[in-house]
């Protein structure tokens, strides 16, 4: 048993520069964020690569000129974790892509009364002489957009190869889509807000997006041959 776990230590340690020169790692930034990505050459004209990209985003604001005025968070995230297959026809730095994706695709926005409300007249004085809410009476805004399904198809064209090559390094770019069906809004609002997250509302605000099929993919990066 001894003789055949260094037998085989003898062969993975003979075979690790082989394999070395056909592997690459990656560093990317584009629509789907920043990331880092390896790939792997198993033909002259064939790669295979993982890819990790995130990036996120934070906006609050408070509102002077709305009645009512609202203080505002919102928090967007991209990113994918993704699995493609890269076909160079010409045997050169250009290829055709395929493969698969998770898209990290997520935004989430509130929004609260900053001042009481009132429904009637005001006198000069601001004092209502109808129905005053306050903010917690009002309740809360509240909103979610994202995909029903998170894996989604990609297909590209890109230059650049970390699996094969004669340099070390190589330049990277990337062009294509993810075709992830609409994305669809959730409302989350209560308080006297809650009766517009009724069916036929929402519905109105995703045929607002019902177009938006196609996730645009533009990347650029550097990678370096093991």
């Amino acid at each position: 048993m001894k003789r055949l776990f260094a037998l085989l230590a003898v062969v993975a340690f003979a075979a690790a520069p082989a394999l070395s020169q056909n592997v690459g790692i990656g560093l990317r930034a584009g629509t789907t964020g920043a990331g880092i990505e390896i790939g792997y050459g198993f033909h002259p004209k064939l790669n295979v690569r993982g890819h990790f990209s995130t990036f996120s985003y934070n906006y609050t604001d408070t509102t002077t000129d709305e009645d009512p005025n609202l203080e505002l968070d919102a928090d967007a995230g991209i990113g994918a974790f993704s699995g493609f297959i890269d076909f160079h026809p010409f045997s050169n730095s250009f290829r055709l892509t395929g493969g698969l994706g998770k898209n990290n695709f997520d935004v989430t926005a509130t929004g609260v009364a900053t001042e009481n409300v009132c429904f009637g007249d005001e006198d000069g004085a601001g004092n209502c002489s109808g129905k005053e809410f306050t903010p917690d009476k009002l309740g809360s805004l509240g909103a979610n957009i994202s995909y029903a399904s998170s894996i989604h198809p990609y297909m590209g064209i890109g230059f650049g190869s970390l699996g094969n090559g004669d340099s070390r390094v190589t330049f990277l770019f990337d062009l294509g889509v993810y075709y992830t069906g609409s994305p669809e809004i959730e409302l989350e609002n209560d308080g006297l807000f809650k009766p517009t997250v009724e069916a036929d509302n929402v519905q109105v605000l995703n045929d607002g997006l019902e177009s938006f099929k196609w996730y645009p993919v533009l990347s650029l990066g550097v990678g370096i041959r093991l």
